[in-house]
């Protein structure tokens, strides 16, 4: 196991971990999370293997927030301005967003010590929408549409951002379709984008103008996008269309000749084609021990295997204890499902704890 903090993955162990294998056997090495705050160890990494995904060098402009914005500014895509230094005026209007981060713990609003901006970290607008992205397989030149997911926050005390979780086939209306579409196309073709990335924007509240998002924009759709990001690698939301063998698809779009090929026969691959995942987070320190049961739907059990060698794991609070996911005949049931679900785990954790006690 390559230990993963708050500074990212432990650099050494992880090339050392990789010279351990006979290379020969491997096409190349497929990332997630997790990366996107260290694109140089993604370059030593393509010195052991190909990368099959967005290189090294793309990751870095798209997690630059100088580079990433200059472009959507420049392509004429909506997006939350972004500051270096703190505007005088307006500063509850404000977000701290690290330029490598994910999962949303590292977004925090302002307060009496965010004018010594740490390094790395930048300041965005604060807006106020609809939290959706767009899953897409790219090659360089066009991409292949997967998804529309809604996306949905689980605020902790310390983190009033983190990610929450995701339901597919989203009901999102043709206007906002075609914005993701359009952006995630033109931003393929600027950063030469490969594979499975997606795409997080915001569909804004009325009350948010165009103007508010990009000074020049010439739109006329009652329902505006503002791109926030693009995660340059597997997504979280890769894991709500299993059925699409979007592995294969991506290790087809990032070889040579770059091939993107459909899968439109499986968009809905069930009579239950909306699927959601929600994660769970401790609400206060949990010590899980053994045995405890586990219902179908949860992902990730926290006692793996070296933990249930001791029979016991402590989770902090805040720290996140398991997926659990939802299928339905409907997005909006999807999401009900999985948000009771994680009600559910709370309450199996606090009878657990109070059986052991």
């Amino acid at each position: 196991m390559i230990d993963y903090g708050a500074q990212g993955f432990n650099a050494d162990a992880l090339l050392a971990a990789i010279n351990t294998l006979d290379l020969s056997r491997f096409t190349g090495f497929v990332y997630g999370s997790g990366f996107e705050a260290q694109p140089d160890l993604l370059r030593k990494v393509s010195a052991l293997l190909p990368l099959l995904g967005n290189t090294a060098e793309t990751v870095a402009a798209l997690k630059t927030p100088a580079i990433f914005f200059a472009k959507l500014q420049q392509l004429k895509i909506n997006h939350p301005r972004v500051f270096n230094t703190l505007p005088d005026s307006d500063v509850d209007g404000f977000l701290i967003k690290h330029a490598g981060g994910s999962g949303g713990a590292h977004i925090r609003s302002i307060d009496a010590d965010s004018h010594a901006l740490p390094d790395h970290y930048y300041y965005q607008q604060k807006l106020t929408g609809r939290p959706v992205s767009l899953l897409f397989i790219a090659n360089g030149a066009d991409i292949d549409t997967v998804g529309f997911n809604e996306q949905w926050l689980n605020p902790g005390s310390k983190s009033p951002y983190r990610y929450g979780g995701a339901v597919s086939n989203a009901a999102i209306s043709a206007s906002v379709q075609q914005q993701l579409i359009a952006a995630a196309k033109n931003l393929t073709r600027a950063f030469g984008l490969l594979g499975l990335n997606s795409l997080d924007a915001l569909v804004l509240t009325s009350e948010v103008q165009a103007s508010d998002v990009l000074a020049d924009s010439e739109l006329g759709d009652s329902e505006l996008v503002a791109v926030l990001e693009i995660n340059p690698r597997l997504s979280a939301t890769v894991d709500l269309y299993a059925r699409q063998n979007l592995f294969e698809r991506h290790v087809q779009a990032c070889l040579p000749p770059h091939t993107l090929y459909h899968a439109a026969e499986d968009r809905h691959d069930s009579d239950m084609p909306h699927k959601a995942h929600a994660i769970v987070y401790a609400d206060i320190d949990v010590e899980v021990t053994m045995p405890m049961t586990w219902p179908d739907w949860v992902l990730d059990n926290p006692l793996q295997p070296s933990a249930q060698l001791a029979g016991r794991l402590i989770i902090k609070a805040g720290e996140p204890v398991c997926t659990v996911i939802a299928h339905a005949a409907d997005a909006a049931t999807a999401k009900n499902m999985a948000q009771a679900r994680v009600k559910t785990i709370h309450n199996l954790l606090q009878s657990h704890n109070n059986s052991n006690a």
